[in-house]
């Protein structure tokens, strides 16, 4: 696949964002010209604008020190510069946590490393909170056309500062992992750091997070509650020449493979190093043959499927393509994790598309050129029909005909109009039963007595206890919200099937049933980091309070977000659950209008049949410059669409031929 490929899928990605975004825009002025905008779909369509701008592609590698995460990174970077972009010499690694991304927008910040001092441990203030105050970081510019700049900025990820043993424990660490001088520790000078670069890939959306090895995933909270769950990929890495070792089971066991089968995450096993198995004495195949026994081995050690295990050398990649040597790159194996990222990408911009607000708003876009097609078609036909007329006495049956149809229609709009907002009323009468459970003063006296229990549970079986007794009642407001989602469900069903059947009438019901299930996972995800994290501190003693307590804030936090993130979706469902149906009737209805308009004029006027015939072929030209415009506007999304077929179930757009068969059968 190579790296131009590979930057053409991610720019791909962002390209199909951006010109979503803009078709959102665009149809948002079509619609209010037309009057084709409901509240409902405008604050939809704005909703959809913000996901697609907050969207990227987050890849995390993890593994430990020493397994090539850092060479990989400066493969998969490469650009050019003739030298690595994180340092990887021997002796040289990344000590910290990194984050590499471009940032964007009129406030960006490129070119510049920012690191947070390691003395920050000591308070229990959170990464995510440290990130809004600037003032706690280091910032180093450096020139992106200068190669040393660049190397001395971002060659501070791997300062290492030497501490007493004393100081080492207070900050979180473990003597015996870390080297020993006169009593002195060597330690990581930076607690985080944060590289903002421009550079092709990461322009276009992607993020990486080095994370460097065990110790961290252990001393940093939020890298296994919140860094790593956010990610779109995982890179796990392994040494091809050692297997996997019990430190690497214990990564995969709690901080990797359960997010893989609850959260259904791509995650990617690299047999790094491939290259010290090469050996002279032995045939390519025989080599082959080795490789291909350790993958299997690994692949079977950790139950993920073969595909997803390669055998490649970060360093021959990086060689390969600094020298431009085809040849080595082809042999280091680098070009299939190429492909195995690009595919990633691919998977999630069709979740992206699938997301109900995204689905929701593309199906209107369609209902609405169908509806305006339809008319489009009605109107010809009554422009044949007063053709047609040969005296005014049969124009005027007609015209009266049409009239009459209109109107008859036209009332049916109307009366379905004020069922749908007596409808909404209803919805908005479950708000309360849905909020009830996950209410925010409810859950501030919960954390408050599961604090106060905490606090004093300084024993391994008592922290497990005051947490095992903490989600016991999330998960039972979880069973509260979710009687109460079935409820609202039941009441949503009803007024879908109260309307005329259409072929898509069930998918978007289905679409927009209000699910806990989301939730529950994340709930349950957050349980399981918060016991792997509280097997991983071995003795509480006072040393680690600190890390303890940065734990349960950070934990509190999550909690917090996912009881914040149900009441917005609660707000959402109850303001869009109805939204196709309300702008569909509303853009029917504003259709009609318009054309008993024109046919009252032609009536009062009193005209010809020419000047009739003149009217009603000017209406049609007005439906038809409309249509045009909205032909364009929609037609740069079907240059570049995400598959449906690879969509899932609640998620599909609708196709052309249904979306004109939902508008016939309203």
């Amino acid at each position: 696949m190579g790296t131009q490929s590979i930057d053409q899928h991610i720019s791909n990605y962002d390209q199909w964002k951006h010109s979503l975004a803009r078709q959102f825009e665009h149809f948002t002025a079509w619609g209010r010209e037309h009057g084709a905008l409901s509240p409902e779909i405008a604050n939809s369509i704005e909703r959809a604008r913000r996901l697609l701008a907050q969207e990227h592609f987050t890849l995390a590698f993890v593994g430990e020190f020493s397994r090539g995460k850092t060479e990989l990174i400066n493969a998969l970077l490469f650009n050019g510069l003739g030298q690595r972009l994180l340092p990887s010499t021997p002796g040289r690694t990344t000590m910290c946590p990194t984050e590499i991304y471009c940032e964007t927008g009129p406030k960006a910040h490129n070119n510049c490393v920012r690191l947070l001092p390691i003395e920050t441990r000591r308070t229990t203030t959170s990464m995510h909170s440290f990130k809004r105050i600037p003032q706690k970081w280091i910032t180093l510019n450096f020139d992106p056309s200068d190669a040393e700049q660049i190397k001395k900025a971002i060659g501070q990820v791997s300062a290492t500062k030497y501490v007493s043993i004393e100081d080492a424990r207070k900050l979180g660490f473990d003597a015996s992992h870390f080297s020993v001088v006169d009593n002195q520790v060597e330690i990581p000078a930076w607690r985080h750091a944060l590289i903002t670069l421009e550079h092709p890939l990461l322009r276009h959306g992607l993020r990486i997070i080095d994370t460097p090895g065990l110790n961290a995933l252990g001393n940093e909270p939020e890298l296994t509650l919140r860094t790593l769950p956010s990610a779109q990929a995982i890179v796990f890495l392994l040494a091809a020449d050692s297997g996997v070792s019990a430190s690497e089971m214990t990564i995969w066991q709690e901080h990797i493979d359960e997010l893989r089968k609850r959260q259904n995450l791509q995650v990617l096993t690299l047999l790094n190093k491939v290259d010290t198995l090469w050996d002279d004495l032995l045939s390519d195949t025989e080599i082959s043959a080795n490789v291909d026994h350790i993958r299997q081995q690994t692949a079977g050690l950790l139950g993920m499927p073969l595909k997803d295990v390669i055998a490649l050398s970060a360093k021959q990649g990086l060689l390969g393509k600094a020298t431009h040597d085809h040849a080595r790159l082809e042999r280091s194996n680098f070009v299939p994790f190429e492909e195995a990222i690009a595919n990633s990408i691919v998977h999630h911009r069709l979740r992206i598309a699938s997301q109900p607000v995204v689905a929701d708003i593309l199906t209107i876009f369609e209902n609405t050129r169908q509806s305006l097609k339809c008319r489009l078609f009605d109107c010809d036909a009554e422009l044949k029909k007063m053709a047609a007329s040969h005296s005014p006495t049969e124009q005027q049956t007609v015209l009266t005909e049409l009239r009459g149809n209109i109107r008859q229609i036209h009332s049916r709009h109307h009366k379905l109009a004020l069922s749908l907002r007596s409808s909404q009323h209803l919805l908005e009468r479950q708000r309360q039963s849905l909020t009830g459970p996950v209410d925010h003063d409810l859950l501030d006296n919960q954390i408050r007595e599961a604090q106060q229990i905490l606090s004093h549970s300084w024993t391994s079986l008592g922290l497990s206890r005051a947490l095992g007794t903490f989600y016991q009642i999330l998960e039972h407001n979880l069973d509260n919200l979710e009687r109460e989602a079935e409820q609202a469900n039941r009441v949503l069903a009803s007024i879908y099937n109260r309307r005329e059947h259409g072929p898509s009438r069930n998918e978007l019901l289905h679409r927009h049933l209000f699910r806990v299930d989301d939730y529950r996972l994340r709930l349950q995800h957050l349980t399981q980091r918060a016991n792997n994290f509280r097997r991983s501190i071995d003795t509480l003693l006072t040393s680690k309070s600190n890390i303890l307590n940065r734990f349960i804030n950070t934990l509190v936090r999550e909690i917090r977000e996912i009881y914040s993130d149900i009441n917005i979706a609660i707000d959402h469902w109850i303001k869009e659950a109805m939204a196709p149906l309300i702008q569909h009737n509303m853009y029917q209805k504003q259709l009609l209008d318009r054309h008993m308009l024109r046919l009252a004029k032609i009536n009062n006027e009193n005209q010809n049949i020419d000047d009739e015939l003149r009217e009603l072929r000017n209406n049609i030209a007005s439906y038809e410059q409309a249509l045009q415009t909205l032909d364009n506007i929609l037609k740069e999304a079907e240059r570049n669409p995400p598959k449906p077929s690879l969509i899932p179930e609640t998620g599909k757009v609708v196709s052309l031929d249904q979306a004109q068969q939902t508008v016939r059968a309203y």
